[in-house]
């Protein structure tokens, strides 16, 4: 009796080992003693088995592992309570050349305002090039090779991703959580005669608390507003890496490569809008929960938009092995939707090295999209991962 106490008081340790994080805890400024650099990587590959079809020719899908994705992340520890963070894609699906992804300050203490120590208890604020705090989709989003936070291989069809230059300030308290920021809405502002104008808010407000050691519940609700007569914001399109199961459902007389084949979203552009995204989180031993709803009316190109986006996802922790499933729906104002279903798992190998196995199920329907309406994509991908 006393081995099978041992055993599962271990298989509960290693499931709560992986329990899911949010928003970062807050720098300890107590723990700086000098300038210290952490320089970091991550490496991810797919093997995809997937096959398509529609009422018009596609491009004949092969079985075959995609380009392998690298991201290389520098960490430093500038002053107390002070770190900079900047992201680099040494390769990616969209770009093959290493570039700059985004970078941003966080600060968590004021080492210059001694007299701020006890409002910095329960403020952070971040400012630089980064993604808005909008929702809590992105937390469980793969960025390029970083995928260990996404239990499957694809990102959310309507996947709230940019990074732009801005700030955001974050308040925490016993559990409470709220977050107002502002950025230019746009990822190439002031290239040449494209001059954006007015500036875009997000805020979040949510509650994240463990009613007891066994059960952990988290709330949200986010906006993201864009004023009337804005240059043209982004918020969907804004992820420059390029999307998984490549090359699905693109036509046979198509040229190039969709880089984001097998999402569907609002796209970027818009001139006005309101978005708003509502989260529950439920974690009760190794069983997690969570849940989207995302509502968004704008106009883009003199149009009205109007989307919506549902999910519901389940993810079963035992020790280092996971499995669970995803389903995922997206409908805008014409009777257009796309709809998905993940059923897969993975196993974390060793800390920095993880192999996941996602069944995907996807179908399209409505006249926003054209030839493949009443098209479909199905099939296995295997992916590998390193972060470190």
């Amino acid at each position: 009796m006393r081995k099978i106490t041992v055993v599962i008081a271990s298989l509960l340790i290693a499931i709560s080992s992986f329990a899911q994080q949010f928003e970062a805890e807050k720098i300890d400024p107590q723990e700086f003693s000098d300038l210290k650099v952490k320089v970091g990587a991550d490496f991810a590959l797919q093997l995809q088995w997937l096959d398509h079809e529609a009422d018009v020719e596609l491009i004949d899908l092969k079985n075959n592992f995609n380009l392998p994705t690298a991201n290389l992340n520098i960490t430093a520890d500038l002053a107390p309570g002070i770190q900079l963070y900047i992201n680099n894609y040494m390769s990616s699906r969209h770009h093959n050349e290493a570039w700059v992804e985004g970078g941003y300050l966080t600060i968590d203490n004021l080492p210059f305002l001694p007299a701020a120590d006890d409002l910095m208890k329960y403020l952070t604020i971040k400012a630089g090039v980064m993604n808005p705090n909008y929702g809590d989709a992105h937390f469980f989003r793969s960025n390029n090779a970083a995928v260990t936070n996404n239990p499957f291989v694809g990102n959310w069809i309507m996947d709230n991703y940019t990074t732009n230059p801005g700030l955001e300030v974050m308040y925490r308290n016993k559990g409470m959580l709220a977050v107002v920021g502002t950025n230019n809405g746009r990822m190439n502002y002031g290239r040449g005669n494209d001059i954006g104008e007015e500036l875009v808010f997000h805020w979040k407000l949510g509650y994240d608390t463990n009613i007891n050691e066994d059960l952990r519940v988290r709330a949200s609700l986010s906006g993201y507003h864009v004023g009337e007569g804005h240059s043209g914001s982004t918020l969907w399109d804004g992820d420059r890496a390029g999307a998984r199961y490549y090359n699905v459902m693109q036509l046979a007389s198509a040229e190039g490569d969709n880089f984001r084949s097998g999402r569907w979203s609002p796209g970027g552009g818009q001139t006005e809008m309101n978005s708003y995204m509502a989260n529950l989180f439920v974690q009760f031993h190794g069983l997690e929960l969570f849940g989207i709803y995302e509502n968004m009316k704008g106009v883009k190109g003199g149009n009205d938009q109007h989307f919506t986006q549902t999910a519901l996802q389940a993810i079963y922790n035992v020790g280092d092995f996971y499995f669970g499933t995803r389903l995922n729906k997206v409908s805008n104002n014409d009777g257009s939707e796309v709809t998905r279903t993940n059923i897969g798992g993975g196993w974390r190998m060793i800390e920095y090295v993880t192999m996941k196995l996602d069944y995907v199920n996807q179908e399209y329907d409505g006249p926003a999209h054209g030839a493949i309406a009443g098209g479909k994509f199905n099939g296995v991908v295997l992916e590998a991962a390193i972060s470190f």
